[in-house]
């Protein structure tokens, strides 16, 4: 595969054609500025203010097709920093804003603006008259680049606009290629869906198999082994299989499954992976629930049993009954947490498909907003508000949480208040422990197994104590844990100013009867009013 050479590198600059010394009389060079590489357009071109550019320009009128010591133009620096008004200026300017970069490379500013997945400025290019499927010298276009970059909104916009699927670098590798190298799965999902071949091979004889395992990305492996016709154990021109790509970069995850996969491909007999069964799929391990339950079934209770309560049941027999009531209530707490569905979204639903052909007439583009970002590529869906898609269950879910690996299930609106509840029913149950292991040690002297109880339970209860804390916070609040977490990604979040607000907390009451499903969700229409 070919590699994108790096911003600003790519060889040495090479001679200026349209500056010509071969008159040797000196006149080409009147009255122009110093050296390229020390002009100041390219500093005010890269700070993105549009009066140093226009003062700049008003005194050098060619100063646009200047280009610094690596053969780049101020059209590159405008794309690459996204700056918008600096690059119409430039056009109203009648500058050459389609211009490759003097160098081995030879990116166009189109291609820089794909680097980094500005839309808006691509948007820009394209209306003054880019082609969308413009190649450089290694043959990258703009999809390629930024599939190469991982730009999931980018492709979509320029598969929307009617940029050629079909199109290769000069190793024969298209932007499906790309994606599967660099492991970005959702794009992955969004160019297979838009028509992409996954079986489609380079000029190394490598398919995005190969090269997804070359990356080590098992969510990215699962998702082109899944699709028809794939071949596991196809060999490149090389000899070498996805499962040897993978042995040799040591991705252990990548070859188990390819294992198994390849077991499943030559056997007569219905799959039956009792690894999988027992502890989870790769990447979604059952470790952590199997870890508690085996602890408090096969540790906890023989403890108790053997140890706490034939010494204890006369002096704390309230207590006892308490203790038994709690763990009662634990495990049904738990059952519903891990079993509820917290609240997944239906996958390929008619308004994706709508929103992906339509991708390319949003005027949201031009005002530098993003109308794909409510989009999930993986479970083809729309996603409302405070809802995202957990890469560990690969579903979205209404008002994520997080993802739980003691209850093996995330936590989301639907069952949200029974994890509160298990979470608080722990609480109960470790302070319970303590008080239990220091009456033993108080009244029978030291005993190592009390003492192992003691700290194991403390441990549990400072961990418990403060996830407790952090529930109680999000439910008075009404906001989840992904949003206190991340809460500058998401626009809602935010006020006319730029900082933090939650439009959906409605008091300490008010919030807690939302949380307990006691008053209805806002809606979204409710969150805009509440904005204005």
């Amino acid at each position: 595969m070919s590699f994108l050479g790096g911003i600003g590198g790519g060889g040495s600059a090479a001679p200026n054609k349209a500056h010509d010394h071969a008159s040797g009389d000196g006149k080409c060079c009147q009255g122009k500025e110093p050296e390229s590489k020390d002009h100041p357009i390219f500093n005010a071109v890269k700070s993105g203010m549009l009066i140093p550019v226009q003062t700049i320009h008003e005194e050098v009128p060619d100063i646009f097709n200047m280009r610094d010591d690596k053969g780049h133009t101020p059209a590159h620096w405008a794309c690459l920093g996204g700056h918008s008004t600096v690059l119409r200026y430039m056009i109203e300017s009648k500058a050459n804003v389609n211009e490759p970069s003097d160098n081995d490379l030879g990116a166009r500013p189109v291609h820089w603006a794909c680097v980094n997945g500005h839309i808006a400025i691509v948007d820009i290019l394209l209306q003054s008259g880019v082609s969308y499927d413009v190649a450089d010298n290694k043959g990258c276009t703009p999809l390629i680049v930024g599939a190469q970059y991982g730009h999931t909104m980018m492709a979509g916009y320029l598969m929307g606009k009617g940029a050629r699927l079909q199109i290769c670098d000069k190793d024969g590798d298209n932007a499906l290629h790309w994606a599967a190298f660099k492991g970005h799965s959702e794009l992955m999902r969004l160019l297979i869906y838009s028509g992409f071949n996954p079986r489609q091979r380079d000029v190394y004889g490598q398919t995005p198999l190969h090269l997804a395992c070359i990356s080590g990305n098992i969510t990215s492996v699962q998702e082109l082994c899944e699709q028809d016709g794939v071949e596991v154990d196809v060999a490149d021109k090389n000899g070498k299989t996805p499962m040897s790509l993978a042995t040799g970069r040591k991705h252990d995850a990548v070859v188990d499954y390819l294992k198994r996969q390849i077991k499943q491909k030559k056997s007569l007999l219905p799959k039956i992976d009792l690894l999988t069964i027992a502890f989870g799929p790769p990447g979604n391990s059952k470790g952590a629930i199997l870890f508690f339950m085996i602890n408090v079934l096969c540790w906890g209770y023989p403890m108790y049993v053997l140890k706490c309560l034939p010494y204890t049941w006369n002096e704390l027999q309230i207590l006892h009954i308490l203790f038994f009531i709690f763990n009662v209530l634990m495990w049904f707490c738990l059952f519903h947490a891990s079993t509820t569905d917290p609240g997944y979204l239906p996958r390929n639903i008619p308004e994706y498909d709508l929103a992906i052909k339509q991708v390319a007439h949003f005027d949201e583009w031009k005002q530098g907003e993003n109308p794909l970002s409510r989009l999930c590529h993986t479970c083809r869906t729309v996603k409302p508000l405070r809802s995202k898609h957990c890469r560990i269950c690969n579903r979205c879910v209404t008002m994520f949480d997080h993802h739980c690996p003691y209850i093996y299930n995330c936590v989301g609106y639907k069952n949200r208040p029974w994890f509160f509840a298990f979470v608080i029913t722990i609480l109960v149950l470790a302070i319970f422990t303590n008080y239990f292991c220091y009456f033993l040690l108080r009244d029978f002297g030291w005993d190592w197994v009390v003492v192992i109880g003691a700290v194991e339970a403390g441990v549990g209860l400072t961990a418990v104590t403060a996830v407790s804390i952090l529930m109680t916070y999000h439910a008075a609040a009404n906001i989840t844990a992904n949003e206190r977490v991340n809460y500058k990604r998401y626009l809602y979040l935010k006020d006319g100013k730029g900082a933090f607000h939650n439009p959906f907390n409605r008091g300490f009451v008010e919030n807690l009867k939302e949380f307990f499903f006691l008053r209805k969700l806002l809606t979204e229409r409710d969150v805009e009013i509440l904005h204005v």
